[in-house]
This record gives C-alpha cells, structure tokens and sequence, in this order.
C-alpha cells in the first residue's frame, strides 16, 4: 500500500515560485512552454509552427516576436492579438512593452503591437 504523502526526492526538482506565482529563476524556453500551455489546442496547433525570440536592450527583455509560418496561420493569429498580449503580459511582466508577429518570408510583414502602458508597473 502507498503512502498519499509524497517522498522527500519527488521534491528535488521543483522549484520554488514567487509570489506572482511564477518561477523565480526561468529560461526563455520555460517561460515560452508556460507561454504555450496557457492556450486552448487549436491556439496551441497555431503556435506550434511558429518561431519565437525575445528582444533584448540592454540585457532586459523589452519584446517577443511570433514568426509565422505563412499567411493563415499569421492571420489566425493576429485574430487573437489580445489573448496573446493578456498571456504576454502575465509571464514576462515587467519589461515586454510590445509584440510582432510576422511572417516567415523573403518580403517580411506583419504587426506590432503595443500593450498599454498601464500594465507596466
């Protein structure tokens, strides 16, 4: 029969979360998977052929561009501009002022989008 607590070593690799609820010590890949995973799966199927980068100044992150893989799926996304800014906005929460999203092409087009200024602390 198991016990319902959980052993001391299931506890070695979790790591300690802030009080906003996010961890305190994260890679671009980690916040880009908790990014990803704050969507439903037909977001998730749109996200899952595009390519991220953070923009950095000065060693602070002040941007995330969405390179799309082509038109569609650049338009689908665009119609969802405002959940992707509310997401952004929650993981990368002091410095992201903006986000483009764009696509994939030799003739690079697209969008920048300004989160409001009173999300910023």
């Amino acid at each position: 029969m198991h016990s319902l607590e959980p052993e001391e070593e299931d506890y070695l690799f979790c790591r300690s979360l802030d009080s906003d609820g996010l961890y305190t010590e994260e890679t671009f890949g980690d916040r880009l998977r908790l990014f990803y995973n704050q969507f439903n799966s037909s977001t998730r199927a749109l996200l899952d052929s595009a390519l991220f980068r953070e923009v950095e100044t000065n060693s602070i992150v002040t941007g995330l561009e969405i390179l799309c893989e082509n038109q569609i799926i650049y338009k689908r996304l665009v119609q969802k501009h405002q959940k992707i800014a509310n997401e952004i906005r929650w993981i990368w929460p002091d410095t992201v002022s903006q986000f483009e999203m764009g696509m994939h092409s030799p003739d690079w087009c697209g969008q920048v989008f300004q989160l409001p200024s009173y999300w910023l602390k």
